[in-house]
C-alpha cells in the first residue's frame, strides 16, 4: 500500500513529465503514457515509485548509479513510473551538447512501418534515439520490460 508521500511524489512527478514532456502510448492500451527527458537523473531515481532501469544493459535492472540524462516515462497501465538511463551513452556528445536527439514514433509516423519490420516485437508507439555514429536506434516496451533495437547498419 502506498502512502501518501509517495502518491504525493508519483503526481508530482507525472504533472512534472506531462508538463515538459510528450504523450505517447507505450504500452499499446490506448491510454497515452508520458515521457520526458531529465538532466537529473541521479535526483529522479531517488523517488520511491521509480524504477531505475538500464535497457543498454544486458541485465536491465540497473547497476550504474543514475546520473547526468535520463528518460522519465510513465506507464498508464500499470501504472508505473520508470527512469530509463545509461550514464555512458547518454553522456556522449550528441547528447550533451545542444538539443538532445530523440523522436517519438507513432502508429501514424511513416517510419512506424520500416520499425516494425525491423522489430517483429514492436507492438506500441517507441522513442527513436540519435547516436554518434548517425545510426539511429530503437528504445520500446515489449509489454514486459524496456528494449533496445540496433539496427545492422553503417553510417
Amino acid at each position: 500500500m502506498k502512502t501518501n508521500l509517495q502518491i504525493g511524489i508519483s503526481a508530482a512527478i507525472c504533472l512534472l513529465s506531462a508538463a515538459s514532456g510528450r504523450a505517447a502510448d507505450f504500452d499499446g492500451d490506448g491510454v497515452a503514457d508520458e515521457v520526458s527527458i531529465t538532466r537529473e537523473a541521479d535526483k529522479a531515481a531517488k523517488e520511491p515509485a521509480v524504477r531505475l532501469v538500464n535497457p543498454w544493459e544486458k541485465a536491465r535492472q540497473s547497476k550504474q548509479a543514475a546520473e547526468g540524462l535520463g528518460f522519465i516515462v510513465r506507464l498508464s497501465r500499470g501504472p508505473q513510473t520508470y527512469l530509463l538511463h545509461d550514464p555512458k551513452f547518454l553522456s556522449s556528445p550528441i547528447w550533451t551538447e545542444g538539443k538532445p536527439p530523440w523522436e517519438i514514433i507513432t502508429h501514424r509516423d511513416p517510419r512506424y512501418r520500416n520499425w516494425k519490420e525491423q522489430v517483429p516485437a514492436l507492438r506500441a508507439d517507441a522513442i527513436q534515439l540519435g547516436t554518434e555514429a548517425g545510426i539511429d536506434i530503437l528504445l520500446y516496451w515489449n509489454g514486459k520490460q524496456w528494449r533496445l533495437f540496433w539496427p545492422n547498419e553503417e553510417p
